[in-house]
């Protein structure tokens, strides 16, 4: 077990605590969105007509959305436990070879070893957090395109049905790789040392 006492392990607490900024901050926007999406749905809830399609919309997107939305606050709120005491989010943690080579030598300075891993993980995770980015707008605004065109038609289309059901189960996936590559690209040295 590695003790957090060296600059090098300073600079590894800075970039935890950047790592769970990241997610504080893009997983709150998906959060506040998710939030905001369920209260216009019971809006709408309330203003559908009786056992319509409309109606039964509004109230599985409200649902849906309300319990994401709250259990986004649950791992937000766990984020912020861990930027404002870093160290004990790491106690115990085990690290790569390369990031438990970096530790031990103590220095803020980082090695050329890990510098390699760093410029490695960022060009990936760069990339895939502006594609999964795109994607997820491009989803979205699909999604909601399909929804509007079924809840006017009152869904009488199977296949479009299908699609819209889809396109709103993909936003999901699509928004934890928006986060999770963000954070990532915005601190690739706590992932670096955790990972390699």
């Amino acid at each position: 077990m590695h003790f957090l006492t060296s600059p090098a392990d300073d600079r590894l607490l800075d970039a935890d605590r950047s790592f769970h900024v990241a997610f504080l901050v893009v997983g709150g926007l998906c959060t506040l969105l998710l939030l905001v999406l369920s209260g216009f749905c019971w809006v709408r809830f309330r203003r559908a007509g009786r056992r319509t399609f409309a109606r039964r919309s509004y109230f599985w997107f409200g649902t849906a959305s309300l319990i994401l939305g709250l259990l986004m606050v649950v791992v937000c709120y766990a984020n912020v436990t861990s930027v404002v005491n870093p160290g004990q989010t790491l106690a115990g943690t085990s690290f790569s070879p390369l990031g438990e080579t970096w530790l031990r030598a103590g220095s803020a300075q980082i090695s050329p070893a890990l510098q390699h891993a760093i410029d490695e993980r960022l060009a990936w995770q760069r990339p895939k957090a502006i594609i999964c980015g795109v994607l997820l707008v491009a989803v979205v605004t699909l999604s909601v395109l399909l929804w509007r065109t079924l809840i006017r038609r009152s869904a009488t289309s199977r296949l479009m049905l299908a699609a819209g059901v889809l396109s709103a189960i993909a936003c999901l996936p699509l928004m934890l790789m928006v986060i999770g590559n963000t954070e990532g690209a915005y601190a690739p040295l706590f992932l670096a040392v955790l990972y390699g």
